[in-house]
């Protein structure tokens, strides 16, 4: 079968090639000033008017006939409803991905730390967090997944409360899947609400949804943007963008299966990035073909060519060294390294945020629950940032107690200190301890 080109070619021949892979991942950072208006009067909206701007964006977006405020929160008898309705095998999927989960993030350890030495002792104490708002998204799929992954460890980190917003389907009810996972786990609140306007309850609190600490979660780019826009207020996990999967590849893994990884990411959204970075000039070919015989039979096949023609791009380049380079200038949310020796080559891109090694341990494993996080962060901010974990719903104290030795035997070199910084009121604060 020949193929046909439907994803961006790049060819790196040099390392001053590499320059084309920087332009490709700004494009992705581009922001849109419409939406961060839109999302900027929304959450003043809510801070005014509180529940009465969350019914209007439930009824504009989501739910018309929604008659009110009191619709908003899910009652636990149709978590329990729809944990019956769920098809048995789906129940049994959920519950072995929720221990898979769990059992990672419980090796996860939450410790403190203290020293001691002539009387003084400090350290730091570890606090989950009291409360946590988790946004799980609606719309072109379901991710109750996405609710395990961020409820689980919020669970297991001994969080006090922990809330849930999902949209609202046209005639009321969330997905139905993602409900059954939230009574799976016990959770009993749960509210009807998407987009932005979910962003805003819980970071400033309405009559029917009390404000929480943190807000976790992905979203499309006006929850990604309204959660840019509250942090200060509340803590978030990440403004993640869309989703993203590079493979790095030698051309020694079957076509077939590096297709079907690439559709399984473009199916997610027309954003959604899908790339190839290969060492072997004729594996782009072979992938397209075999991925034009998957699309004719895909039902998510429109929307996978659309992000194929958007975010598409294969990378063909001359040597492993600089393949790697690329993927590391990317940063990606998921990196699937599919070539001889996978745990040499990825130790070549320590900036990928997930890291998937050979033909056996394809992306999707990760997005059902193998055990590591699948909220990750996106856009290139692998760099800095990490994948949920657990110590995401722990915050840290710090302590110190010293005696009066202590004090006076450390005060002369901090008042001197303080005095070099212009500040004359902590030395006096020191030296007043340090007479009789």
């Amino acid at each position: 079968m020949k193929a046909r080109k439907r994803m961006r070619r790049i060819r790196l021949e040099k390392e001053s090639d590499l320059a084309r892979v920087e332009v490709f991942l700004e494009r992705r950072r581009q922001e849109n000033p419409g939406v961060q208006g839109r999302v900027r009067r929304t959450l003043s909206s809510v801070r005014r008017l509180g529940d009465a701007a969350l019914v209007e964006a439930v009824r504009a977006f989501d739910w018309p006939a929604c008659p009110g405020a009191q619709a908003l929160k899910v009652g636990e008898e149709v978590l329990d409803r729809a944990w019956r309705a769920c098809p048995a095998p789906v129940r049994s999927a959920l519950a072995r991905g929720a221990a898979s989960i769990r059992d990672f993030h419980a090796a996860q350890r939450i410790r403190g730390m203290r020293i001691r030495k002539r009387g003084m002792r400090a350290g730091l104490r570890p606090f989950p967090l009291e409360s946590v708002g988790l946004y799980v998204p609606g719309g072109r799929a379901s991710y109750p997944s996405t609710l395990l992954m961020l409820a689980i460890p919020a669970q297991l980190a001994g969080v006090g409360r922990i809330a849930v917003a999902t949209p609202a389907g046209p005639s009321s009810v969330p997905d139905g899947a993602v409900l059954a996972a939230a009574h799976l786990l016990g959770l009993s609140e749960v509210y009807a609400l998407g987009g932005a306007a979910a962003v805003g309850a819980f970071a400033f609190g309405t009559q029917t949804v009390p404000r929480v600490d943190k807000i976790l979660g992905p979203g499309n780019a006006y929850v990604a943007e309204a959660k840019r826009q509250v942090f200060g207020r509340v803590g978030i996990d990440a403004v993640a963008g869309p989703t993203e999967l590079v493979i790095l590849s030698d051309g020694t893994a079957p076509p077939s299966w590096i297709a079907a990884d690439l559709l399984a990411q473009a199916e997610h959204d027309v954003l959604a990035s899908a790339v190839l970075i290969t060492t072997d000039p004729l594996e782009g070919d072979r992938v397209e073909a075999e991925m034009e015989r998957l699309l004719d039979r895909s039902p998510r096949g429109k929307i996978q060519r659309e992000s194929l023609k958007h975010m598409g791009t294969i990378l063909t380049c001359a040597g492993r060294s600089l393949a790697c380079a690329a993927a590391r200038i990317l940063a990606p949310e998921h990196l699937s390294v599919m070539a001889g020796s996978p745990r040499a080559w990825a130790a070549r891109v320590p900036t990928a945020a997930a890291v998937f090694l050979g033909p056996y341990s394809p992306e999707a494993a990760g997005d059902y629950g193998a055990g590591p996080n699948h909220s990750l962060p996106t856009g290139g901010t692998a760099r800095f940032s990490s994948p949920v974990t657990l110590w995401d719903f722990v915050r840290y104290q710090s302590f110190l107690e010293m005696d009066a030795g202590a004090l006076r035997g450390a005060a002369p070199w901090m008042e001197r200190l303080a005095r070099s910084e212009g500040l004359h009121g902590h030395a006096e604060s020191l030296s007043a301890r340090r007479s009789p």
